[in-house]
């Protein structure tokens, strides 16, 4: 059973994180597959990169995953060191079911390369509509 909430410590302060509720996960689904696509690849070799490393595209779809996961009120302890980051991102993965995601991107990933193949072939992608 994945915990509800989770106190972490961060060099500047200790916040609550909590898991996301079924809706919030539903309504930030893109912002979960871009960061479990991108970073879930790098989870066990994340401290060898720095945060530069990762397109701002995808910091901003963490930093609203990040907002999400905040207890209400609650405001991260400035300032955030890259270990910090990598802190938040453990509890994230710890406190939601974030395989399920990754479940979802592996589809959706297939799904594209299905596409692809038969648009290099010449195949429709879908059936025609038109008169």
């Amino acid at each position: 059973m994945l915990p509800i909430r989770q106190s972490i410590r961060l060099s500047a302060g200790s916040v609550t994180l909590r898991a996301w509720p079924e809706t919030v996960a539903e309504a930030h689904l893109a912002d979960l597959l871009t960061f479990t696509a991108t970073l879930g690849a790098l989870r066990e070799d994340w401290h060898e990169f720095a945060r530069e490393d990762v397109e701002s595209g995808v910091w901003a779809a963490f930093w609203r995953l990040v907002q999400a996961s905040l207890e209400r009120g609650a405001a991260l302890p400035r300032p955030l060191t890259w270990d910090d980051r990598l802190t938040l991102l453990t509890a994230m993965w710890d406190l939601n079911s974030l395989e399920d995601a990754e479940g979802k991107l592996t589809a959706l990933t297939q799904r594209a390369a299905r596409m692809v193949a038969r648009l290099s072939q010449g195949l429709p992608t879908t059936a025609s509509t038109s008169s």
